[in-house]
Parts: C-alpha cells; sequence; structure tokens
C-alpha cells in the first residue's frame, strides 16, 4: 500500500478509536489498541493529527486533540455528513412531504427527483409499512397468511432464555388485545401456542397448505383467553408501582393501570403511583424489568423480593 495512504488510514483510525472513547484513553491504552511500536510513535501521530487544525486547513476540518496528561480525547466538528436520528414520526412526515403529487405544470429537475427518490427508498427500508405500526409488517404477513390458508415459518426470539429459533406454525388467529399474539398450532411441537408479535423477527410461507385443526383448540383457546382476561373475583391480586410518565404511557398499553393520587421523586424524576392487576407473576416480573428504573414496584413485598434476587443475580453473573 502507498506509505502516503498507510499514514492517513492510521490517523483515521486514530479519530475512530477516540470517537469511540469520549472520556479518553491513556497513551498505554490507546498504543495496546492501535499497535503502535511506542508510545513516542503514537505521540508523534497525536502531534500530526493535532496539526489538522491549523492552516492551510478549514475550520471545518479542525480536529481538536485534547491530552491533559492523563487521557488523550478527540472532539469533531458537527460535518455536513454526520448522521443525525429521526423519530418514527419525523421520518413519516419527510416521506410524506417528498411523496407529495409533483404539479404535472411544473418541470423538475433530474437530479432532484433522483435524491428524492434515493431518500424515499431509504426511509422505506427503515420503516416499511405504509403508515408506521410497530410489527405492522409482521402483523400483514400473518394476516395474509391466515387469509391464504399457508403453513409459515417464524424466526422467532424466545423472552424467557433469550434463544433465537425457527417454528413450524398453522397460523389460526391474531390475536389483539392489550398485546398482540399469534395463536397457532406449533406442527413440530404438535400443540397450541401463543407467539407474541413483539418477540417475532421474521415471517415467511412456505407452500404448506394448512389442514383442520385437531380437536382440543376450542378448550384451549378458551384457558388462553382466561389466562390474558382480568379476573373478576374480589381476591384478584393487584400491584402498587410508580412509574415515570413515558413508562406509564407504554406499559397502559399492555395493563390496564388504575392512577392513584400518589407521586414521589426518585432519581431526580417524578413518579406517579398505578395500582394494576397481576394476571400472571412471571410474565409480570419479566415486563416489569424490561424498563429497568423508570417502573419502582411498591407492593406487594415479595415481588419487590423477586426482583432483587433477579437484580442480584445478573450482577453475579458479571462480577463472577
Amino acid at each position: 500500500m502507498n506509505p502516503a495512504t498507510l499514514r492517513a488510514a492510521s490517523k483515521l483510525n486514530l479519530i475512530r478509536i477516540l470517537s469511540a472513547h469520549p472520556d479518553g484513553l491513556s497513551l498505554e491504552d490507546l498504543q495496546k489498541i492501535t499497535g503502535h511500536k511506542s508510545v513516542g510513535d503514537l505521540k508523534r501521530e497525536l502531534g500530526e493529527l493535532f496539526m489538522i487544525e491549523m492552516y492551510p486547513y478549514s475550520p471545518q476540518d479542525c480536529v481538536e486533540v485534547d491530552y491533559d496528561g492523563d487521557k488523550v480525547k478527540i472532539k469533531l466538528p458537527i460535518a455536513l455528513d454526520k448522521a443525525l436520528p429521526l423519530s418514527p414520526d419525523e421520518w413519516i412526515l419527510l416521506r410524506d412531504i417528498l411523496s407529495e403529487k409533483e404539479d404535472p405544470s411544473r418541470i423538475v429537475e433530474p437530479l432532484k427527483k433522483q435524491v428524492s427518490d434515493s431518500i424515499l427508498n431509504k426511509i422505506d427500508s427503515v420503516i416499511p409499512s405504509g403508515t408506521w405500526e410497530p410489527h405492522g409488517v409482521v402483523r400483514k404477513k400473518i394476516s395474509d397468511n391466515i387469509q391464504n390458508s399457508k403453513i409459515i415459518r417464524l424466526e422467532y426470539w424466545k423472552r424467557n432464555t433469550k434463544d433465537k429459533e425457527t417454528r413450524t406454525v398453522h397460523p389460526w388467529i391474531l390475536w389483539e388485545e392489550n398485546d398482540s399474539y399469534l395463536l397457532g398450532f406449533d406442527l413440530e411441537k404438535q400443540d397450541f401456542r401463543a407467539f407474541r408479535l413483539d418477540c417475532i423477527l421474521e415471517v415467511t410461507e412456505t407452500d404448506q397448505e394448512t389442514k383442520p385443526l385437531p380437536d382440543g383448540a376450542k378448550d384451549w383457546l378458551n384457558g388462553f383467553v382466561q389466562l390474558l382476561k382480568p379476573k373478576e373475583t374480589k381476591d384478584e391480586i393487584s400491584a402498587i408501582i410508580y412509574c415515570t410518565d413515558s413508562a406509564a404511557f407504554h406499559l397502559g398499553q399492555k395493563l390496564p393501570l388504575k392512577p392513584t393520587a400518589e407521586s414521589k421523586t426518585f432519581f431526580d424524576r417524578t413518579y406517579d403511583a398505578y395500582e394494576v392487576p397481576i394476571r400472571e407473576e412471571n410474565w409480570f416480573l419479566n415486563t416489569i424489568l424490561g424498563y429497568g428504573n423508570s417502573i419502582l414496584i411498591k407492593s406487594p413485598a415479595h415481588l419487590q423480593k423477586r426482583i432483587l434476587h433477579s437484580l442480584e443475580k445478573a450482577n453475579s453473573i458479571f462480577t463472577t
């Protein structure tokens, strides 16, 4: 490789490494990563990198290298080609603007049309559905195959073990209540199963056509409905939880939250208290744990202990 190309690649690598460590790296740690023969060689290259901000380079090309005697840090300017994240709503609005019908009387510049089409293609690769909706593509594929009586193959993320697996399923019902589920007959396990849509990674149609469901489908469906529906008995178990506003909004789509008059401050944030029914304890705890410290359990006490045990167990894995 050309020596000039090697020097440029080495400097770009330094920028990439230091950018990934905003708190800085010691010269010794940086040398281990870059593979420089000595700290002296590394210092010389950092000096050359520092000179990038000097004349005749423009201010836009400035790379600020800082060394406080302990760690090396880097600050980069906001470049024109820096990626800026957009929310789903912002992506949709941008797509709607670009997709508006052009005035037939107005001549569109070929370059502008080319850039516009390129942006639309990129947006469609991020948000493939016509209107953004969680799991919209998966939901449509499942609905189509239920309608067409086709067996499907699922890439499924198991929530209890965090393993990915492939399941071949006779799709039966798309159940949409507080949570969305695919109810179907698992051909490998020869039994009825419920698959949460937020755990389905991919849906693939097969050439196999569905056959009549085995006996017991109605009884299994009734049992599934009873599991999800809130119990209407007086001794129903409920929990009192503290939630941030955003956590309450999202959890409220899964479980019925009954507001109370209590509010408290934790971690410099305001939490509101809610009463929530517990349909199934393990599922409830797994759901709550997914929100981190945005949701805290006030009662019952045995659920607090179970969460503490889960956190202690997770901590022991990383400290042993």
